[in-house]
This record gives structure tokens, sequence and C-alpha cells, in this order.
């Protein structure tokens, strides 16, 4: 079995509902059966069993925002732009994201502060 992917949020909400229990999982399990999750660990109530069971007992990874998603993507263009010679496309590219990123007012380090 594979390591589930979970949401920040819900990656939260599961130690937060581990740490309330205990630390024992077959408390969340039942608790979850339930639908007994409140605040900020209601986000649990929208995944299935099997998920909260594969998290807690498989294991589980964190899936990266949209800010880590975008970095990334950019270090990537970076490694892109060492193999090939700049292209206006590349470098429009990059521009964009910059743009982008600039209009909505939101700053990401290695991109554009």
């Amino acid at each position: 079995m594979e390591k589930v992917m979970l949401s920040k949020e819900e990656a939260q909400a599961l130690e937060s509902a581990l740490e309330i229990s205990g630390g024992v999982p077959s408390n969340v399990v039942q608790w979850h059966s339930q639908d007994l999750w409140e605040g900020e660990r209601s986000v649990l109530n929208d995944l299935d069993i099997d998920t909260v069971c594969r998290a807690l007992y498989v294991g589980y990874e964190v899936e990266p925002g949209p800010e880590e998603k975008l970095l990334k993507h950019f270090q990537d263009q970076g490694v892109f732009k060492k193999k090939y010679p700049a292209t206006e496309y590349h470098s429009g590219h990059m521009d964009g994201i910059r743009l982008t990123l600039d209009l909505l007012n939101i700053q990401i380090k290695g991109i554009n502060c």
C-alpha cells in the first residue's frame, strides 16, 4: 500500500485529531466513522474512512500548495534554460510568471522577491 496524499489542511487536522485522541489511531478512526469532527478538524469529514485509515497506518504526504508548485516549476525552468539556449518563449514565460505574481500581490522567495 502506498501513502495517501493529503492537503496541508487535512494533514494538520489529522495531526490535531491524533493529538486529542492521545495518539491512538483507532480512536481517530472511531470518531471519523461517526463524522464527529468540528472546527479546524471538520475538513476530515470530507475524507472517506479508507483514506483516513491508510493515512494513519501506512502514512501520508502533504500535497504541495500553489506557491510550492509554482516555485518548483520556476526552478525547473531555470534548469531547462541551462541545458538549452535562452529563447524568447522561455524569457516571456518567466516574465509572465513574475508579472502574474506581482499583479496578485503574491511574493514567492526565489521568483519575485
